[in-house]
């Protein structure tokens, strides 16, 4: 009977103190959004840089995410490497084909079209991007820099040349599991940064400029373990510029940022991007 009693008891007050968690949780939120909003309008030079976070929810899983990861699902040593691609273009070529259906499908989500929207606001000088699915183009957002390349081009791994993607789609659902280049018969790749190789070094010096210009740093979507991109964050805050990071995990920059918002970017960046359009028209 005691027990009875103190389990009726003890609900309401589990109830209560959820209650006051939610409230001081949202107001929290809140105004963690208020604050990114008001970095924004205090910043002249904008910079977003965006990760695998950023398109999972267009339908493209990240990589490192618990459960739900690609790495966490295929050997990145047999599928993701350039030696592992040399040495097998077949496999590696089946695999892409299945991931490449899905970002050829995907379409921007709300927080691509809300990046757009700051830029059409002057408000966003470029985005670097470890993506490679061109989402940011379809959202006709400008001025990326697409830091591991695209799977939207393929390149002849002997002379260099690129090609539209479907050139190399063409040959391999035609049976051709060696893709060749239709100048110099060298094998052709997707035109994205495998494990193992570096990246362009013109991209690297574009995307060095842009962190040195910029007075704010958004980072969207992106763990910030991927070298030398995992750099970028310490040398915009070396510049003097300000960070912001919105990511579902914890990353090793959380502590230098101005803001940190642990949610999912569709729902966070469009609310930030509608406060500072408020501003910005009064």
């Amino acid at each position: 009977m005691l027990i009875f009693k103190l389990h009726n008891n003890i609900i309401p007050i589990i109830i209560f103190f959820y209650y006051i968690f939610l409230v001081l949780f949202m107001s929290s939120l809140e105004h963690k959004i208020q604050k990114l909003a008001e970095l924004i309008l205090n910043s002249k030079k904008i910079v977003v840089l965006t990760g695998a976070g950023m398109s999972t929810e267009s339908g493209i899983p990240d990589f490192r995410s618990p459960d739900t990861g690609l790495w966490n699902k295929v050997d990145p040593e047999k599928f993701a490497t350039i030696n592992s691609y040399v040495s097998n273009p077949g496999r590696n070529l089946k695999f892409m084909l299945e991931m490449g259906l899905k970002i050829f499908k995907a379409k921007p989500n709300k927080g691509h079209k809300a990046l757009t929207k700051l830029q059409r606001m002057g408000k966003l000088m470029g985005i670097l991007t470890q993506n490679v699915d061109g989402l940011h183009q379809k959202a006709h957002t400008q001025n990326i820099i697409e830091l591991h390349g695209t799977v939207n081009e393929a390149k002849c791994m002997r002379c260099g040349r690129i090609f539209p993607i479907t050139e190399m789609i063409n040959q391999v659902m035609k049976g051709g599991y060696s893709p060749s280049c239709g100048i110099c018969f060298g094998l052709l790749k997707p035109n994205a940064i495998f494990f193992g190789e570096p990246l362009e070094s013109k991209t690297l010096l574009e995307a060095d400029k842009m962190i040195a210009n910029c007075d704010l740093l958004i980072v969207l979507g992106s763990s910030l373990l991927v070298y030398p991109v995992a750099f970028y964050p310490y040398k915009a805050i070396e510049k003097g510029a300000k960070l912001a990071i919105i990511n579902i995990q914890e990353t090793e920059m959380d502590h230098h940022a101005e803001v940190v918002i642990h949610d999912r970017i569709g729902d966070i960046l469009p609310k930030i991007v509608e406060l500072v359009e408020k501003s910005f028209n009064n």
